[in-house]
């Protein structure tokens, strides 16, 4: 996980992202839209993550168990 102490101009793409969106004729607009769009992927990895746990921990251990011997 990144510290929050680092200073994001170091990045050249974050620069360059926060330079186009300055230069747009609505940047505030542009901002948000960018912040909706961050949100949206942030709770869709959630998502994938949370259905990639529930995979591991209930259909895995089925695969894993060993059959039955019939007499």
């Amino acid at each position: 996980m990144p510290n929050n102490s680092q200073n994001f101009f170091k990045h050249p793409l974050i620069t360059l992202m926060l330079l186009l969106a300055a230069s747009t004729p609505d940047p505030q607009g542009r901002l948000n839209n960018l912040g909706q769009a961050i949100n949206s992927l942030r709770d869709a990895i959630n998502s994938i993550n949370v259905g990639m746990e529930t995979f591991h921990s209930q259909v895995v251990p089925l695969f894993l168990r060993q059959p039955e011997q019939k007499k």
